[in-house]
């Protein structure tokens, strides 16, 4: 799949030209999908002073000649032209990070601003300032540095030096370190070659004769090979020409740098004004300075291109169930980002791996239920349809209730599957109905069982309404976390009971022995698939705002293996009558404490159709059809 993405390179002034040069690569790599976003003027591009497109283009008038450069975004409001927008932009204010999520989700690269907690996805390539916060990334790798291709030999000695501190060098460290190494002859004019930054301003350098000095170097890293030893300061030339194989020994302008130097491991100088003692002795010792740079350079690179080009997003940006952008993440892996909504605390994902096509396949419910089970769907009939029974009993109690009637209700189950739930209310005297993804099942349904179901993503309003309504009752059980836009589906469900029907679901939940005690473990386990992750404490002021009165709320799925303590249960083949007291006790703390790992919920529609949580906070109004008979 070919998606359309926007590079945003920092451009401000004082931040150097390493993530300019960066997005630039990444756009020639990207070919035709990938543009950079450069503003035109000052105003647009940061909150200090920044270079613009028409300087930039001066300065990097050959990178620029493989890329493609925006410099005027389109209205937030229009349908976005891109899939993904990549931030490397050192440091991404709130605000910043809020319109530009506006478009598309947003990767940062080495993000070390405010934007760190709420970005859709964490890219770190260099490492991290000891003292940063905003939680771990999905993914930290040095080995997705663009690196040079040439590479040398380890040098013998520093004979052959490179002095270059970046595109901009707004410090002048440039000029200054290499007269001091003139000065107390350790290197040669002839030897020495500078490197003058595309956006280095200032007069020619003076007292250098005999030096070479080299203005803008296209792909510098391809040269660096050349020289034995390279100085600069903590950025990417640092690492490139660590990789080329030369020496490198670093001059920071701010003791930031120079804590992120000595985080990664190179020989440093100091801050603005070198060392001198250090310097000698450095340069005099090849072998000491080579084997620091062992460490820190990765194994065998990797693309970074191909690697942001893999990446697909799925999942509702913002919060899926209010629309709310404020967040917080709470765990983060290669392939999903798991957030909790600050505005209504809902748990969601967002996944950047390719997933499954349509995962609701025959071999869902066949090979891959046996896998889980060790039964087919169709072999585990019986105990499903028994898991129906007490559900029925509940929801028929309710209906009696709030409907005057426990009979002849009428029931649409969402992800009816192969209609074990569809089966026993038709044998208890109900009028079921069935909703599922897939056709293999729905057709069973219909061929089967003699009850009518549809294909179709109850998201849908067209597909949720297919056998009219309003219903007495709407059920979906295991369905609910499948939805990436839980309000739409809540809407739906609102639209689709009549008042005083019933809604019944089930769902995994986080606050169980698995969620409570599992740790990360918990995020890493669940399934691609499950968009939220629901807490039996939030759920009544969630459905509450989508029209529903929780009057019953049941705690499943104990297992006593997984509370702390009794871990060791899960590995007993045979267990002895000790383990099975033990077990015992531990389901019995479970219900105590409520600790099973999934629940149930049956609730009441109240009222008019509510608006729900998403339209509430401006979000988009619900499809809201005329109430019509059940379809008899």
């Amino acid at each position: 799949m070919s998606r359309s993405i926007l590079l945003v390179p920092s451009v401000s002034k004082g931040n150097g030209s390493g993530h300019l040069v960066r997005c630039l690569s990444l756009a020639r790599a990207l070919g035709a999908r990938a543009s950079v976003y450069v503003p035109e003027s000052p105003e647009e591009g940061s909150r200090g002073a920044c270079w613009t497109a028409a300087e930039l283009s001066l300065s990097y008038a050959r990178e620029l000649a493989g890329a493609s450069l925006l410099t005027a975004l389109p209205s937030a409001s229009r349908r976005s032209p891109w899939d993904l927008i990549v931030l490397d932009r050192r440091a991404t204010s709130l605000p910043e990070l809020a319109a530009w999520e506006r478009y598309a989700p947003v990767l940062s690269i080495d993000e070390g601003g405010e934007a760190r907690q709420r970005a859709q996805y964490l890219l770190d390539i260099l490492p991290r300032h000891p003292r940063a916060g905003g939680g771990e990334p999905n993914r930290a790798s040095r080995g997705l540095l663009d690196l040079p291709r040439n590479r040398r030999a380890k040098p013998r000695e520093f004979r052959r030096i490179l002095v270059s501190f970046g595109g901009e060098d707004g410090y002048g460290l440039t000029l200054s370190l290499a007269r001091i190494l003139l000065a107390e002859g350790l290197a040669l004019p002839e030897d020495l070659t500078i490197v003058s930054g595309a956006l280095r301003r200032g007069a020619p350098p003076l007292g250098l004769d005999g030096v070479t000095v080299l203005g803008p170097v296209q792909d510098l890293k391809e040269h660096l090979a050349r020289y034995d030893l390279v100085l600069t300061q903590f950025g990417l030339t640092a690492f490139e020409a660590a990789w080329a194989g030369c020496g490198v020994m670093l001059l920071n302008p701010t003791r930031y740098h120079r804590d992120l130097a000595r985080v990664a491991g190179f020989p440093e100088l100091g801050v603005l004004s070198p060392d001198r003692a250090a310097l000698r002795r450095l340069i005099r010792s090849p072998a000491e300075v080579l084997a620091a740079l062992e460490r820190l350079v990765p194994e065998e690179p990797e693309s970074l291109a191909d690697f942001i080009a893999g990446l697909e997003p799925a999942g509702s940006r913002d919060c899926p169930s209010c629309a709310s952008a404020s967040r917080r993440a709470l765990y983060r892996d290669p392939a999903k980002s798991y957030f909790r909504c600050s505005a209504c605390g809902t748990v969601y994902m967002v996944r950047f791996s390719r997933g499954r096509e349509n995962p609701y396949k025959k071999s869902y419910f066949f090979e891959e239920y046996r896998n889980q089970y060790g039964r087919t769907y169709l072999e585990d009939w019986p105990a499903l349809t028994a898991l129906a029974e007490p559900r029925l009993e509940i929801v028929e109690a309710l209906a009696s209730a709030s409907l005057g009637r426990s009979r002849g209700l009428s029931v649409l189950d969402v992800g009816c599957a192969y209609g074990p739930f569809l089966a026993a209310a038709k044998a208890r005297g109900q009028e079921p109905y069935g909703l599922d993804a897939a056709e293999e099942a729905a057709a069973y349904v219909r061929r089967e069982l003699g009850i009518p179901a549809a294909v179709g993503d109850f998201i849908d309003p067209a597909a949720a309404s297919t056998f009219g309504g309003p219903f007495d009752v709407l059920s979906m059980w295991y369905v609910v976390e499948h939805f990436d836009r839980l309000d739409k589906a809540l809407r739906n469900a609102a639209a689709l009971v009549r008042p005083g029907g019933i809604l019944a679901l089930s769902t995994p939940s986080m606050e169980g022995a698995s969620g409570r005690f599992g740790g990360r473990g918990f995020f890493e386990k669940s399934p691609e698939d499950h968009f939220t992750l629901w807490e039996p404490s939030r759920a009544r002021a969630l459905l509450k705002a989508y029209g529903f009165r929780i009057e019953r709320m049941r705690i499943t799925g104990h297992h006593p293996e997984r509370l702390p303590g009794l871990r060791f249960l899960a590995s007993r083949v045979r267990p002895g009558p000790f383990d099975r007291l033990l077990a015992g006790l531990g389901r019995l703390v479970s219900r105590a404490f409520a600790l099973g790992d999934t629940f149930e919920i049956y609730a009441v529609r109240e009222g008019p159709i509510p608006l729900g949580l998403s339209a509430a906070r401006g979000g988009t109004a619900p499809d809201v059809r005329a109430e019509r008979g059940a379809p008899r």
